[in-house]
């Protein structure tokens, strides 16, 4: 699922970006510019920062985002890790 549509990450690659980063450098929490330069991308609107901080928590990497770039998105656009996972699976399964 297209997580960041302005640079059209995914979660998986977000994931594994951010499980890349932890692993080489545990000790320094994974920060939005640190994650979209390893994936070789600008952050560009900000709207995919909390569903982004989410996906890094939710894999228990320690992330830090400002909180004005952390709310970019309405609460009501952010979709949850279950939602997301809904998502995939309905994606996945129309292929």
């Amino acid at each position: 699922m297209i997580v960041c549509s302005c640079n059209v990450l995914t979660r998986n690659r977000i994931r594994a970006a951010a499980e890349t980063l932890a692993r080489e450098d545990p000790g320094r929490p994974v920060t939005p510019g640190r994650l979209f330069r390893a994936l070789g991308a600008r952050p560009q609107c900000g709207t995919c920062f909390p569903t982004v901080r989410r996906i890094v928590a939710d894999a228990g990497i320690a992330f830090t985002c400002p909180e004005p770039l952390a709310s970019v998105a309405d609460e009501d656009e952010v979709l949850t890790v279950d939602e997301l996972d809904i998502l995939i699976d309905a994606a996945t399964d129309a292929s």
